[in-house]
């Protein structure tokens, strides 16, 4: 199926330009906000560990609240879903105007953990809505878009963001932070959004727990989707790099004069946003929407991304680990962007809600497991750095290895039959 171009999308879909404007003004803000927060928290502790909690502060509402997550999104009015969360979250983002020292580091830790409780909602809602505000030759396309977005506020807003934390001190950028989600809020307040076909269905399935075992079975009852929604969690496991990138910034090459590395961390995750926003543009025009090709597009992109950090273990330089995390991160972009379609191309809509939010948990479980052992690892001085970035880009290359073992599989057993793919939900006159 041929696909439309960005330009199209943006000029003809009137939805899902104010749908991508939301984006641009949420995730803006929220590289600034956690440029500021790492940065205070390893100057502070002078600790790898913090970094660590602060990764388990914004991932583990992910991991607890998935399931109920995913039936509320399924069970109410997404758009509703996805503003109400952005302004709970515009009132704590200023919490961390409260975070002024090591005593006060909870409070950091707190108003992040809070922030992730409401986009542990928002996130399966976002990406559970795009199917239903675009057509079928638009969703590679607007999947595309939004992660090429993604990546271009890394890139800008990382370096901006290091910037403000800088020179106009943190608590700019946690100002900026929360004006970003009521200004997200307004964007989907405008923005008009299909009725979905209500998410209980089977015997028993009218409550909480009986909507997550529906959803379950779904899942289990089909071996590709059940594989799909595993491609982010072995893209977590490999992770613990975000644990590493302050120390490689702070600690082993930092720029003249940049004596907090918040420069420093700023360059390095703007190669990294740099990486992810050619992956899928370059990905897209070789796969197409075919489906065989996105699975061996995943696995081939694990196999080089874990090259790409290997080689970032031998690092003589600041540039060095730019330059081959912006490769790392290219084919890491890939894997977030095509395992989201295959996804959202073979769920029922229905389902979709409880689907992402099971992916969520499965990636932030993976996330929360490889950063907590690198940083542990490391405090604990059982490996150096260079070891530690080895096995993850290990992991990432048996993660690889499996990808193509099933991407193999898949296409014999398809041969010579069409992909199937899930029915999309019915659109309303609003």
């Amino acid at each position: 199926m041929p696909t439309t171009t960005y330009g199209n999308l943006i000029r003809t879909n009137r939805n899902f330009r104010l749908f991508w404007g939301g984006q641009i003004v949420s995730q803006l803000g929220d590289w600034f906000n956690m440029i500021a927060v790492q940065s205070l928290l390893l100057q502070y502790t002078g600790k790898s560990g913090s970094i660590a909690g602060f990764m388990v502060a914004a991932m583990l509402p992910h991991l607890v609240l998935g399931p109920v997550a995913g039936v509320i999104v399924d069970r109410y009015p997404r758009r509703t879903v996805m503003i109400v969360t952005d302004l709970a979250r515009a009132g704590i983002a200023l919490g961390l105007l409260g975070f002024r020292g090591p005593d006060t580091a909870w409070v950091a830790y707190a108003c992040v953990a809070g922030l992730a409780c409401f986009a542990a909602v928002f996130e399966p809602a976002r990406i559970a809505t795009l199917p239903n505000i675009t057509a079928d030759h638009e969703l590679l396309t607007a999947n595309a878009l939004s992660a090429v977005t993604w990546s271009i506020l890394l890139t800008s807003g990382a370096l901006v963001g290091g910037l403000v934390a800088r020179f106009c001190g943190a608590d700019t950028a946690f100002v900026l932070n929360s004006l970003s989600f009521a200004g997200s809020a307004l964007f989907l307040w405008r923005m008009e959004a299909p009725r979905v076909q209500s998410a209980p269905a089977g015997p028993g399935a009218t409550s909480g727990f009986g909507a997550i075992r529906e959803g379950l079975h779904y899942v289990l009852r089909d071996r590709e989707l059940s594989a799909a929604l595993t491609a982010k969690l072995g893209w977590g496991l490999a992770g613990g790099v975000q644990t590493l990138l302050p120390v490689f910034g702070q600690r082993l090459f930092p720029l003249p004069g940049d004596r907090g590395g918040q420069l420093s961390l700023s360059l390095l995750m703007a190669a990294g946003g740099l990486g992810t926003a050619l992956g899928p543009i370059l990905a897209r025009r070789i796969t197409g929407q075919e489906i065989a090709k996105i699975r061996w597009a995943i696995a081939v992109s694990f196999l080089l991304g874990g090259l790409y950090l290997g080689i970032v273990s031998a690092a003589q330089s600041l540039g060095w680990v730019a330059g081959f995390l912006f490769l790392s991160r290219m084919h890491g972009s890939i894997v977030w962007v095509f395992s989201t379609v295959l996804l959202q191309m073979q769920t029922e809509d229905r389902y979709r809600g409880r689907v992402f939010a099971a992916e969520g948990s499965l990636f932030t479980l993976g996330m929360m497991i490889s950063n907590v052992l690198t940083a542990a690892a490391l405090d604990q001085g059982l490996f150096p750095v260079s070891t530690l970035t080895l096995i993850l880009g290990s992991v990432s290359l048996l993660v690889g290895v499996g990808w193509v073992i099933r991407a193999a599989r898949s296409g014999q057993r398809s041969t010579g039959n069409p992909p199937v793919v899930a029915p999309r939900a019915q659109k309303d006159s609003r």
